[in-house]
């Protein structure tokens, strides 16, 4: 994160609110995200400064944990909007997963931006180069408010012929814990979520902590047959950071703005007309952000949208019979 977008994450972090305001009376909003530092942390950001720029509208943002999370928070009322991976939004809405004993969380569709990933990396000096030299070692593949890290983990065994019993995985609360057991050398590897170019991955790598694994395009894709279909590949070229040499095949699932049901339709049409208008400026902010437009929002949709976020669509000449037939099928 740049110096410019450290000092207005802890400014808008410090402007939290303590309690749920009224959907049709809100003169401020709350948008949950990741932790501190994260890609998604730092797009939130940007969004939140587009939305106040060119909505009027005064935002927040807060660090709630991670993308299940996030969806439990708008179902709880604890914020108004928030950001999400199409796995955790899904299986919210339909209530299965990590979400089969809490239930479904209704939230709604905003604004549907470009992919966020997960990798495998392996802590240098422990002498893993595979999966299997995991065995007898501590790995970082699990946690509750990311619970396809748990998924990725155990299909990557199972493909790799792991004897699960013989690795200690264990779970953090966050990416930075993440980071700093990679970094003290306390864990032989992680999966980890990641963006390109993201800073709180750059330093470590470049240090030395950790390695990538670059499994083969074939071995990701056999692992995505043990996962369910909202997650699917993508590849980092070496330009993804700096001193990486070699591809890395990863996993990736789409990213969501979401909102809760009962929002003011006012207020959704002015939030996505700020996001889909203003690309240039929100990717001053982050350059994924370049990919929050209209058209990749319409694109596939997996979860219903917010009618205030219909009607801007349609405004705009957008919103066909097909997406009308896809609304009340995902609905």
């Amino acid at each position: 994160m740049n110096s410019k977008m450290k000092l207005l994450a802890a400014g808008i972090a410090a402007a939290g609110f303590s309690a749920a305001l009224p959907a049709d009376a809100q003169q401020a909003i709350r948008i949950g995200t990741s932790s501190v530092g994260s890609n998604f942390y730092t797009q939130a950001v940007g969004v939140g400064e587009v939305v106040n720029k060119k909505a009027g509208i005064n935002t927040s943002v807060q660090s709630v944990g991670g993308s299940a999370a996030t969806v439990r928070g708008l179902g709880a009322g604890k914020i108004e909007f928030g950001m999400a991976n199409s796995f955790a939004a899904v299986t919210g809405y339909k209530g299965t997963f990590s979400f089969k004993k809490s239930g479904p969380v209704k939230n709604r569709l905003v604004v549907q931006g470009g992919p966020n990933h997960r990798a495998v990396v392996f802590t240098s000096g422990k002498g893993v180069k595979g999966p299997k030299d995991l065995e007898g070692k501590t790995f970082i593949g699990k946690r509750r408010p990311l619970p396809e890290l748990d998924l990725i983990t155990k299909a990557m065994f199972k493909v790799y012929g792991v004897d699960a019993s013989k690795v200690k995985v264990v779970g953090t609360t966050n990416t930075g814990q993440v980071i700093k057991n990679l970094v003290v050398g306390s864990v032989a590897g992680a999966a980890i979520p990641l963006g390109r170019k993201a800073g709180n991955i750059q330093k470590p790598f470049s240090d030395g902590a950790f390695t990538f694994f670059h499994m083969t395009k074939a071995k990701r894709d056999e692992i995505l047959k043990h996962l369910p279909p909202l997650i699917f590949g993508r590849t980092f070229d070496t330009a993804s950071f700096t001193g990486l040499k070699k591809e890395v095949h990863v996993f990736a699932m789409n990213t969501l703005f979401l909102t809760r049901a009962n929002m003011s339709d006012d207020i959704v049409y002015k939030v996505t007309k700020a996001i889909v208008e203003n690309i240039d400026l929100a990717k001053t902010y982050h350059h994924e952000l370049a990919k929050w437009t209209a058209q990749n929002s319409l694109k596939n949709f997996q979860l219903p949208f917010h009618p205030g976020a219909i009607k801007y669509y349609k405004d705009k000449g957008l919103w066909t019979a097909a997406m009308e037939a896809q609304q009340k099928k995902v609905m």
